[in-house]
């Protein structure tokens, strides 16, 4: 057993207690301060995490004018502290009029597509207090303190996860229920899916979103949040139109929310990783 295996429950251990005290002390702030740390925080570690930063240097070359690295990584310690104060950062979380009205005029399940922009944690627990309470297909937390105080922050918000593999039968379960189901469309994770184009290359893409979309006739939406100039989250909530094939449209419309949001989305995964596994 490798030295670096072998002392992982230590280090974790130690992480989580250095990560409760930092939460502790955010706590203490005002919001503002919070974030600001935060942001710095996500800066240091990026500097530190050099394959991951190389990684996110280069594929954030796809944009034209793309942001600084540091920026990203500042954003995802914004992200970080706004899940450990999400009771604060909540009521800046509100769903667009639009977003209402789609929740209000549709009838049976929904299936929502999604994507790694944004606090999408703080998303779904808006979307679970104003009216559309789903549950997630997404990677559970993996063993360890850190990940179950993921789980516990995810619990609190009441946020339900359904894992990946059996989470599409598990979501099909609760589509036939009666129930809505939201899933990811912006990774690369190794499901049986095909190449859509996504800033001009092919980027292999799952195709549970069309396959779930077939087998329950639920209707389709596309769920996307931002932060604001304010600082506030603005949830938006739009209709999959009919006729393309819903992959391309939202594949799309995400590269486009990417192009305008270029530090809120999650440049860390290695989005053209691998050819996709054929339908």
């Amino acid at each position: 057993m490798s030295l670096r295996r072998a002392t992982r429950p230590a280090r974790h251990a130690l992480a989580y207690v250095a990560l409760r005290a930092l939460v502790g002390a955010l706590r203490l702030l005002p919001l503002s301060g919070a974030l600001g740390i935060g942001a710095t925080l996500g800066r240091v570690i990026g500097c530190f995490a050099r394959t991951d930063r190389r990684r996110m240097a280069a594929q954030l070359q796809v944009l034209d004018a793309p942001p600084p690295v540091g920026a990203c990584w500042a954003d995802l310690g914004r992200r970080v502290v706004e899940l450990a104060c999400a009771d604060r950062v909540l009521p800046h979380v509100a769903l667009t009029a639009e977003a209402r009205a789609l929740i209000e005029a549709t009838r049976g399940p929904a299936l929502v597509a999604t994507a790694h922009l944004g606090n999408w944690e703080l998303m779904a627990a808006a979307f679970a207090r104003d009216g559309l309470p789903f549950a997630a297909v997404a990677a559970r937390p993996r063993g360890g303190p850190l990940h179950a105080w993921l789980a516990r922050a995810r619990a609190r918000l009441g946020v339900t996860t359904l894992a990946p593999g059996g989470g599409a039968r598990a979501a099909l379960a609760h589509l036939r229920a009666g129930r809505h189901v939201a899933l990811f469309v912006d990774q690369a994770t190794g499901e049986r899916g095909r190449a859509v184009p996504f800033f001009g290359r092919p980027a292999p893409t799952p195709a549970t979103f069309e396959r779930l979309l077939v087998a329950s006739g639920a209707t389709p939406l596309f769920a996307w949040t931002a932060r604001q100039a304010d600082g506030d989250h603005a949830v938006h909530l739009e209709p999959v139109p009919p006729g393309a094939p819903p992959l391309d449209w939202l594949t799309a419309r995400v590269e486009a929310l990417v192009r305008a949001h270029p530090t809120q989305w999650i440049w860390l995964h290695d989005r053209w990783r691998a050819d996709p596994v054929p339908r």
